[in-house]
This record gives structure tokens, sequence and C-alpha cells, in this order.
């Protein structure tokens, strides 16, 4: 018997991820079946299941997937000399250096992902865990930019985080509804708000005051 190659079982497999990922979005999670993604994928019940027994298995493996993406996204922003250019990373590898039709993909699979996690105990935890990972990593970068003096030592650094998060899930939401939102103009808006140049109000830092609190 021929010996399968390895490339090939995983080409296999993200084809079967990619054709669930089609019926989420198009049939949402609950009235997708298994023979749905057969279906879509072209593919027979016993080849899919041969990778996948559930539907809970395939989002394990998205959320698995989706994990390695994002590890790779922070790592290469935790490498960067300074905070402002571990954001500007950030920014860029999760809001503008993107395929448009898989963000908009993605940006639906998010949403529908999230919205079953209520119902399904299995889809929760997966999605829980994706979430926690990214935001560990950025309390990381968090506590580290604290150290030197970059953000403020009295702010608790996984509420920061979280709010990092929040920002990128506000977008996904709003791109879903809006696929016209200028993601420029979006990270534009965040850079203002990391860069501490938003706000020109009552209390504002003086320039000379801002750029000290950098060093």
């Amino acid at each position: 018997m021929p010996k399968v190659l390895p490339e090939y079982l995983e080409l296999r497999r993200q084809q079967i991820l990619d054709a669930a990922a089609a019926c989420f979005v198009r049939r949402g999670f609950h009235r997708t079946t298994m023979q749905d993604i057969c279906d879509e994928a072209g593919l027979s019940p016993g080849a899919v299941y041969r990778y996948f027994p559930s539907k809970e298995e395939i989002i394990e493996a998205m959320s698995e997937y989706r994990q390695r993406q994002n590890a790779e996204r922070l790592e290469q922003a935790m490498v960067k000399e300074t905070t402002l250019e571990a954001f500007d990373e950030l920014l860029r590898a999760f809001f503008i250096d993107r395929d448009q039709a898989e963000l908009a993909m993605n940006c639906a699979l998010i949403v529908e992902l999230a919205a079953e996690s209520p119902r399904n105990e299995d889809v929760r935890t997966s999605q829980s865990r994706t979430n926690a990972a990214v935001r560990e990593r950025l309390a990381e970068l968090v506590e580290h930019s604290q150290a030197r003096g970059d953000i403020d030592r009295s702010l608790d650094a996984d509420a920061v985080a979280r709010l990092m998060v929040g920002m990128y899930q506000g977008f996904v939401v709003q791109r879903l509804v809006d696929p016209d939102l200028d993601a420029g103009e979006f990270v534009k808006v965040a850079r203002a708000l990391f860069g501490g140049t938003f706000w020109h109000g009552e209390g504002a830092a003086a320039p000379d005051a801002t750029a000290a609190m950098r060093h």
C-alpha cells in the first residue's frame, strides 16, 4: 500500500477546515451538518470523518490554527525594540496586511462562533482558550512596556490586554456589518490612542512631558 505523504494529509485537512468555515458562515454553526461540510469539500463522509469525527473537533482544529497564526503575529511584535513599534506591528498584522476575502470570512466566522458559544460548551471552551492565549501574550507585552516606563504602571496589564482584544473584536463586528469600513483610518485612530496624541483637551500632557515618559 503506497504511503500517504504528510503534505497531502495536511492539504486534505485544510480543505475540510476551509469547507467547514464556508458552511458555518453561510448557514450558521448550528444548522450546518457534517454532510453539508462533506458536500462543500467535495469529499465522501468517510474521508471527512477520518480527520474530524464531529463539528466540535473541527472547531477545535480551527482554534488551534488561529492560535498558531496569532502566536506568529504576536512574536513578531514582541521582538520590536520599542513599545510603539510593537503596537504598529500588531496593527499592521491584524488590521492592514490581510487578504480582504480572507478577512471578511474570518470576521463572519468569529462572530458566528461567538454567537454559538453560550449554547455550546465545546465551542465556548475552544474560543475562550484562543482568546486567553492572545490576551496573555498581550499582557506580557504590556508588562514589559510598563517596566520601561512607556505605559502607566498603575494600570492592570490584563485589563489593558482585554481592551486591546476588545478593539479587534469591535473591528470584526463593524467590518462584518459594514464591509466598506476603512481599516486604515481605524488603525490611524488606534495609533493615536496608543501614542498619546488622541487627546488635546483639558488635562492633556505637554509634548515634553509625554516624551519624558517614554524614556
